[in-house]
């Protein structure tokens, strides 16, 4: 099968070049990603959460992802929001809206729509700093939750999720700095505990490169799943 692929910019297009299992040709539309597998044509886009296969691959099954015609993958704020949310909602843990505090982006994406996805419709609330991340994308998360007895099991969620995945890490370090992901293609995350007696604080960190698990190799990892290529095919590390 020949896939000929269709960048929207420089970025995703020198990902693509390293690829070889794809022949990219310039001239995509507003789509991110054009993907013609002999005259199967499909599309990677991203921040639309109304598409019918649309999150954080991570958090989705494969098989939606295989079958797609169109796929959206979540913004950089929406990224980060549903690698450090994702756990807790699935395990239906949050009592209330988390607040999310962002380094390094702009407000304008619809981060409630991509949590809705997963089954979290009471929102988070957003507020966002003028740091200089460096081209990268951070966020402090604080989440209330239902106290567990034993602070393993949290810790056992988010390894459920992403211990098997390339792309999200856990990082347990005292060092917390954008040069652990500058130009990377992971996001990193790393947790911490205010233990109360009926309810407490959860914080999430987690931050991500805007090429990486915020950008292009984000996208080049979903259109990977949907194409049934090599997860880290044209990657790297």
């Amino acid at each position: 099968m020949t896939t000929v692929v269709r960048p929207a910019d420089d970025v995703l297009a020198r990902l693509l070049e390293l690829h070889g299992d794809v022949v990219v040709v310039p001239g995509s539309s507003s789509d991110l990603i054009e993907i013609d597998q002999d005259g199967w044509k499909r599309t990677i886009v991203v921040g639309d959460a109304s598409c019918e296969v649309a999150g954080l691959v991570e958090l989705m099954d494969n098989n939606p992802i295989v079958c797609a015609d169109r796929m959206s993958v979540p913004g950089a704020v929406s990224t980060l929001a549903l690698v450090a949310l994702g756990p807790l909602i699935r395990a239906g843990l949050l009592l209330e809206p988390p607040v999310m505090q962002v380094a390094g982006a702009s407000p304008g994406e619809d981060v409630d729509a991509f949590l809705a996805r997963e089954g979290f419709f009471e929102g988070v609330v957003l507020s966002f700093g003028d740091e200089d991340m460096k081209r990268a994308v951070a966020a402090n998360v604080v989440a209330l939750i239902a106290t567990p007895e034993n602070w393993g099991d949290i810790d056992g969620l988010y390894r459920e999720c992403y211990s098997h995945s390339f792309y999200v890490r856990e990082h347990t370090g005292d060092d917390w700095d954008v040069a652990l992901v500058s130009g990377r293609p992971y996001a990193l995350y790393s947790l911490s505990y205010t233990p109360g007696e009926g309810s407490s604080l959860l914080t999430i960190k987690v931050m991500a490169d805007c090429d990486g698990k915020c950008g292009a190799a984000q996208v080049v990892h979903a259109m990977n799943l949907m194409c049934g290529f090599e997860e880290s095919t044209g990657i790297g590390e």
